[in-house]
Parts: structure tokens; sequence; C-alpha cells
């Protein structure tokens, strides 16, 4: 069988692609997906931005970074920064200025604050010549700065930001300053919703979410209510057989068939890209295809038992941060997730609140909150219809195998 000739004709896909397994992949390596793309540009173009958050290793960064160079040959200023690690807005603030162009926005940033009487000489230096100073004297000051930049936005430069793992810099704010932190955190997402409004594009990125950090904390989140919500979702069945095909061919690896691409699928977890690619690394060894009969063992033995370290301990850490929120959170989180997974499908918002009344009293305010959280952080999906009804389900195959390994499958 020949995979390249018949991939060649399915015109959405690419017929190969170079195997890779990483943090973030782009260019041969990457597998593009239409519909996604067309879903990422159009929130990047026709509205504020998009909010993107969800489980690590299932492709947002890739995602995320295929959608920045699209935007760049688009003519777009893209300016973006990892937030992880950073442990004040400042860090942020410093990152993000000096990777604009000097010329533009960064030119007049720089001259509002150096002509503002009120901002100290060494701030300013701070600011326009990348000293070294205290982050301290740079944090007293931080209001009127991101207000300047405001006042430097013109939408006509088209720049667009794109901050991974916000939610994690908001959390060092918080757990580093029990006095301001949530003064700080509000008036860094006021102030970039203000940019935002200005002209200045956004992708807000996680995987951690904002709506459980937003009630541990009572954070203002309608700061983020301009924002579009992005996900990444498993790949559909076409989409995944396409992506292996096209890596038998860009792997030029011998005696791969249609039969090996077949098993593979079955023998996987969830159709995400990393999983794939890991299925497919331990069926290709030395440039070979081993015979199918083995693909059974080596899933067993050498794939899915990375998926404890990579997948399953998210959801683990997740619920164990559940914990520390307020009441009624944390019953309510674990009586929704139970609700969902014994209805063995999808099932109502109306229908979860009613099992849920009987034991206790459940506001809508709080059911919706804990809903959103545990769709943030990717146990659930929802689809919404017309009349407002809402069928809630499992996001993925994924979660299935998580809550099959913890819990045994035993509806309790």
């Amino acid at each position: 069988m020949n995979i390249e000739a018949e991939n060649t004709n399915l015109n959405d896909f690419p017929s190969k692609i170079t195997p890779h397994i990483g943090t973030e992949v782009t260019g041969d390596k990457f597998f593009p997906r239409k519909a996604l793309a067309e879903e990422f540009d159009s929130a990047m173009t026709r509205t504020n931005g998009a909010k993107l958050f969800g489980l690590r290793r299932i492709g947002k960064s890739s995602e995320a970074a295929a959608c920045c160079e699209r935007l760049q040959e688009k003519g777009f200023v893209v300016v973006k920064e990892d937030a992880q690690g950073m442990a004040t807005e400042v860090d942020l603030l410093l990152a993000i200025l000096r990777k604009l162009p000097t010329d533009g926005l960064y030119a007049r940033a720089i001259k509002l604050v150096a002509d503002n009487n009120a901002i100290t000489k060494t701030v300013c230096d701070m600011i326009s010549k990348a000293t070294i100073g205290k982050t301290e004297d740079m944090l007293a000051y931080i209001g009127p700065i991101m207000a300047a930049i405001e006042q430097a936005i013109d939408r006509n430069e088209r720049v667009v930001l794109v901050i991974d793992e916000f939610p994690w810099l908001c959390r060092s704010i918080l757990q580093s300053d029990e006095a301001k932190g949530m003064a700080r955190v509000d008036m860094l997402l006021a102030a970039l919703r203000r940019w935002r409004n200005k002209g200045m594009c956004m992708m807000l990125m996680g995987s951690i979410g904002m709506v459980a950090l937003g009630r541990q904390y009572n954070l203002d989140l309608s700061h983020l209510n301009d924002l579009s919500p992005l996900n990444t979702p498993p790949f559909e069945p076409d989409e995944a057989k396409a992506l292996i095909d096209a890596l038998a061919v860009g792997g030029n690896i011998q005696d791969w068939t249609a039969d090996h691409t077949a098993t593979l699928l079955a023998e996987t977890v969830a159709f995400y890209p990393a999983i794939l690619q890991k299925g497919f690394e331990q069926t290709t060894l030395g440039g070979k295809a081993v015979s199918v009969g083995r693909f059974a063992d080596l899933f067993a033995d050498k794939v899915r038992p990375d998926f404890d370290d990579t997948y399953y301990q998210q959801f683990d850490k997740r619920l164990k941060f559940y914990r520390e929120l307020p009441a009624p959170l944390p019953g309510l989180l674990n009586a929704v997730l139970l609700a969902v997974m014994k209805s063995n499908g999808a099932i109502g918002r109306d229908s979860v609140h009613e099992m849920l009344a009987q034991a206790t009293e459940v506001s809508d305010a709080d059911l919706g909150d804990a809903l959103n959280i545990l769709r943030e952080d990717g146990f659930l999906a929802v689809r919404a219809h017309r009349d407002g009804s809402q069928q809630w389900r499992p996001a993925s195959d994924l979660m299935r195998a998580w809550w099959q390994q913890r819990r045994g499958g035993i509806q309790r």
C-alpha cells in the first residue's frame, strides 16, 4: 500500500510530517488542523482575543505557535511570552516591552513614561534601558506605566500579545503578597482588558484555569469576559489516521501498512497528538514497523504506563487543589464530577442540579462555577442548545481512562 499517494488526495491534511515529541512543535513537525486553525485565527483577528486553558501535553502550545506564525505572515506584530517562573507583574511587563520593536508602540510608551514627572528616573531607566533595579521600585508605579502603554497603543499597528501560563503568574502574585495580592491581580486583569479595548489583541493561556483561582481569591474575572474561549480537543478519527500515515511517510518507516495505522489507533487511549506520536515512536523501532502482533504488549508496557506522570497526575493535582477552595466548592466539585460520570454519557445541567439538590441546597452560581472549573481543567465538556439547556459530558477518553484507573470504573 502506498500511504503517501493515498494521503496526497486528502487536501485537508499534510501527506507527511517529521516525527517529533516535544513541548511545542512547529514547521514540518506540526500537523495542522484546518477547522481549528480557522477558529483560532477568527478569535485573534475579529475579536479582542482568546483564553486557552487546559491540560498540559494536549497541543495548546503548538496550536498557539502556529497561530502566531500565521498572524506574523499577515503583518501582525506578535509578542509571545511564557509567564511560568515569573514572580511579579513587573517581570511580565519588562519582558513584553523588551520584545516589542523599538519603534512604534515601544517608543511612544517609553516617551510617555519618561514625560511623567511622578515616575522616578530609576524606574524609567529600568524600562527604557533594561537596567537592573528593585522590583519594589517599579511596582510602586505599575499603574501609571500600564496606563502609559494603554495610551500608546495604536490598533493600526496590529500588535498581538500571547501570554502562556498566565494563571501561574497570577497565583505567584497572590501567594507571595497576602495583603495586596488580590488588588494587584485585579489591577493587572483590568489593565490588560483596557489594552485590548484600545486595540491590542491577546491570547491568555495556561495549564490551570482562572475560574478556580478567582473563587479562591475572590478575583474580578469579569475582566476576562471579552475573551473568546478556545480549546484543543482530541483529533477526530480521520485526523488521527491522517497524522499516523503522515508520520510513517515523514519518518521513512519501512513496512508500515494500513493495518499498522488501524491497530495503533485501536490501542490509543485518546487521540491527542503527543499520545499518538508516543505510540508511533514505540511501534517504529530502528526505522522499521514492528509487527502488528506486538502492538498490544508495547502499549501496555511502554506507552500507557507513562500516562500516570504525564497526564493522570494532572487530574489528581487539580482535585487536591479543589480542597483549598471556599465552601461549598470542594464537595460540590466532587459531586458534580461523580454525577456526570454516573450518567455514562451526557447529562443535562438541570439533571445535575436536581441530583445534587436531593442532598443539599445548591445555588445556580455555585453550580455554574463548579461546572466551568471542571471544564477549564480538562474534566468536562459542554454542548449548549438554543433553548438555554446544556449537556455536560467527560471532556475526553483520556479523562475517562484516568477515572477508570483511579476509581476502577466504580460508580460510587
